[in-house]
């Protein structure tokens, strides 16, 4: 019996600045910028991608294993005029031991702003209050500076897996 249930459609999580929601394809040309800028793609482990045809077959993939219940993916957009900033996800579910991982991307020009702080701070809540997630983790290159400084701020620490880990079993994170 699964200990944890995954939803089939994303519900809209919110924050002060951002709405994190279903990604479709009034989104590829923004996707694009994201998926298609090298520096932004540096720390993955994908080419930034070519064209929009791959963002519609990223798209058909996201829709795919959200079906499965093998992945969360939302888009991070701006409340104020639903600018689409950003990406981020749950996946590789444990279900043994109520985990999962975390993943996110970030336009360019949406950098040093807070904003992806915000985003993985609305997916730590609905992994926990609503997911039961005890834990979660996070693969961040070591020369991701950037990311790695941001995880830490949200209290994940190194694990001897060498990634990223967070204890969500305790007390509620502050809004």
């Amino acid at each position: 019996m699964d200990r944890f249930r995954l939803p089939t459609a994303l519900p809209v999580l919110r924050s002060q600045r951002l709405a994190l929601r279903t990604m479709d394809e009034q989104d590829a040309a923004a996707l694009l910028e994201i998926y298609g800028d090298p520096l932004v793609m540096r720390y993955t482990d994908e080419d930034p991608f070519p064209d929009l045809a791959t963002i519609g077959d990223m798209l058909r993939s996201v829709r795919s294993l959200l079906a499965t219940g093998e992945s969360l993916e939302w888009a991070i957009v701006l409340r104020d005029g639903d600018a689409l900033i950003g990406t981020c996800g749950l996946h590789s579910f444990d279900r043994m031991s109520d985990a999962a991982e975390v993943g996110c991307l970030l336009r360019r020009s949406a950098w040093g702003k807070g904003y992806m702080s915000e985003a993985v701070g609305l997916l730590m809540d609905f992994a926990r209050n609503e997911l039961h997630l005890k834990r979660l983790k996070a693969e961040v290159a070591f020369e991701n500076a950037r990311a790695q400084s941001l995880f830490k701020r949200l209290g994940y620490r190194r694990t001897r897996s060498g990634m990223l880990g967070i204890d969500l079993s305790g007390s509620a994170r502050a809004a």
